[in-house]
């Protein structure tokens, strides 16, 4: 039997055969989250956590057997890849949040202005260019062995340059000096002619100044960690010893103690030749605040009589040898306090009684307030504060009187107080102007008087009004010279000698040390009664501090030039410029 003719043949089924479930399959589209972050390891924005990467990519790549499972592991992979990426970058550690409640009372309008920070419209430009050549160019490339490839890479890296550099060094004299630096890795300010140049104590580790010609070490984690525990060991040695004039005159001191002022923020706001500067009879350009938070550096100014502690050592009891404001009693000064707050935000003014041992301070709280805080608390204007507590300080029979006042006229986030309760915006450049004309017109004020002042300015940290590749704008978790180099100062208010034609500069490395070795010599010195006044020799050889600064959770110090970070529990790394 013949059969009949043939139908049409049937077409092939362009249907690919069902995959197994245990297929293993590519990153897919989180190959983008991998590559963005291996473009910001590049650009030193992040720092990698390359373990817990492999373990996140073995996470989504690993076989599961059903479409719900791998549906369920992609959402989850979701907060995963965000706690990820927010450990590997320079905030601060959740633990640090968790503890600090205070947090919960910033305004809804300070939390806005911290979320706009974050946005960079570069960086938006460059995701979408990302996401575009990634979807293009995903049609030809196996993105997973690219990613994964790279990744490798950025592992054993460092394994393979490590022997090698070992060897390099081993064929090489053992002291690296600053000559073999490239320019980019050293960080040393050039001397001003004129300035009062200082030699730093015997006790010194030389290899952490900036000024530093020889690396005794590689800067590796345990020459680091070497560095700062001797810087620490060296520092605990250094004291200084305030001594009883020859005359007891009447003094007062004042210190105007400035939240949120730096050079670089004068600078910005392009008032590093105000008329208060020019005014200054002394002026440290290099002081080290060590610190870019508030409680810490009025810890520390309260210390200052010692050499630099360890953060952890300020909240422990402190030595009545390290006391600046004990020491002062002794000598016959009442201790005062003002602030043009409330005090209430972190403890500060429970913080200031307890470790500074302050009266209750002077607070104008019957006046109307002119800003209002990040916090929604109230700020008062500077001159009529310290104007308001100097009236009262009249009426007192104290000889003399040793004077702490705080202002936080600068903290970021701060608005102008309106008649109706509420507030709107006061840049920077408007509040640090007034707040210096504040104090130019206290100490016209103080001036007019008869009272003998030694008036001293001493900033307890930088705005950060600029963000850098680890920090944006206003943090300040890491304190870099930016931040802790602060504009201090002193001026010895209506003395029988004539003050400088011009202030006398010194730019050498100091810190609170130096600002207590000062107030002594003026102090010794009788200077106030003195007819004529060397300056020049009053303002030489203060001791140096090396520019090591410490908040709770990082560590910043310069290791021959080169500048390095330990956030945490992490390594040392460097510094990105």
């Amino acid at each position: 039997m013949v059969d009949g003719p043939a139908g049409p043949p049937k077409a092939r089924s362009s249907a690919a055969p069902p995959s197994s479930p245990f297929a293993w399959h590519g990153l897919g589209n989180w190959n983008l989250y991998f590559l963005a972050k291996l473009l910001l390891y590049a650009g030193n924005y992040l720092q990698p956590s390359l373990l817990w990467n492999f373990v996140f990519i073995a996470f989504l790549v690993v076989p599961a057997p059903w479409s719900w499972l791998n549906r369920l592991r992609h959402l989850a992979g979701i907060p995963i890849a965000i706690a990820l990426l927010y450990h590997e970058s320079w905030f601060p550690p959740f633990r640090r949040l968790l503890a600090s409640p205070e947090l919960l009372d910033f305004s809804p309008i300070y939390f806005l202005e911290l979320a706009a920070r974050l946005i960079h419209w570069e960086w938006i430009g460059a995701a979408f260019f990302l996401i575009v050549a990634y979807r293009f160019l995903s049609q030809w490339l196996r993105f997973t062995a690219i990613t994964m490839t790279a990744f490798t890479l950025l592992a054993i890296g460092p394994r393979i340059a490590t022997p090698l550099l070992e060897w390099r060094a081993n064929s090489s004299p053992a002291v690296v000096t600053r000559t073999q630096l490239s320019e980019s890795d050293v960080m040393s300010p050039r001397p001003e002619s004129g300035a009062a140049m200082a030699a730093p104590l015997p006790s010194d580790p030389a290899w952490l100044l900036p000024t530093a010609n020889v690396i005794t070490e590689p800067p590796d984690d345990d020459a680091l960690n070497r560095a700062l525990g001797a810087f620490h060991q060296a520092e605990a040695e250094r004291v200084v010893s305030f001594s009883e004039p020859e005359e007891s005159l009447p003094i007062d001191i004042l210190m105007v103690s400035v939240c949120s002022l730096s050079w670089s923020d004068l600078d910005d706001a392009g008032l590093r030749n105000h008329p208060l500067l020019a005014e200054m009879d002394i002026i440290l350009e290099d002081f080290n605040s060590a610190t870019s938070y508030s409680g810490p550096a009025v810890l520390r100014l309260l210390r200052a009589k010692c050499g630099q502690q360890p953060h952890s050592s300020l909240y422990e009891p402190g030595s009545a040898e390290c006391s600046l404001m004990q020491s002062l009693q002794e000598l016959g000064f009442e201790s005062a306090a003002a602030l043009n707050h409330d005090g209430e935000f972190q403890g500060f003014l429970s913080e200031l009684r307890q470790e500074g041992g302050l009266p209750a301070p002077y607070i104008p709280v019957t006046e109307r307030p002119t800003l209002t805080a990040f916090d929604g608390a109230p700020i008062w204007n500077d001159y009529s504060t310290l104007a308001g507590w100097w009236a009262q300080r009249g009426q007192s029979d104290a000889e003399r009187t040793a004077l702490l006042y705080n202002t936080i006229t600068l903290h970021d986030g701060n608005r102008e107080a309106t008649r109706d309760g509420g507030g709107r915006p006061a840049p920077f450049i408007e509040r640090a102007r007034t707040l210096l004309d504040d104090l130019f017109e206290f100490v016209a004020l103080l001036e007019r008087g008869n009272r003998r002042v030694l008036l001293i300015l001493v900033p307890e940290h930088g705005a950060a009004l600029h963000g850098d590749r680890m920090q944006i704008p206003g943090m300040r978790e890491v304190p870099t010279p930016s931040i802790t180099r602060v504009p201090v100062a002193i001026k010895l208010i209506n003395a029988e000698a004539a003050p400088p034609s011009s202030p006398i500069l010194v730019n050498v490395p100091t810190s609170f040390l130096a600002l207590s070795d000062l107030i002594a010599r003026v102090m010794a010195g009788n200077l106030f009664n003195a007819e004529s006044i060397d300056w020049h020799t009053l303002a030489a050889d203060l001791p140096q501090t090396a520019p090591v600064s410490e908040n709770e959770g990082s560590v910043f110090l310069q290791y021959g030039g080169t500048p390095f970070v330990r956030m945490g529990e992490r390594n040392w790394v460097r510094y990105p410029q």
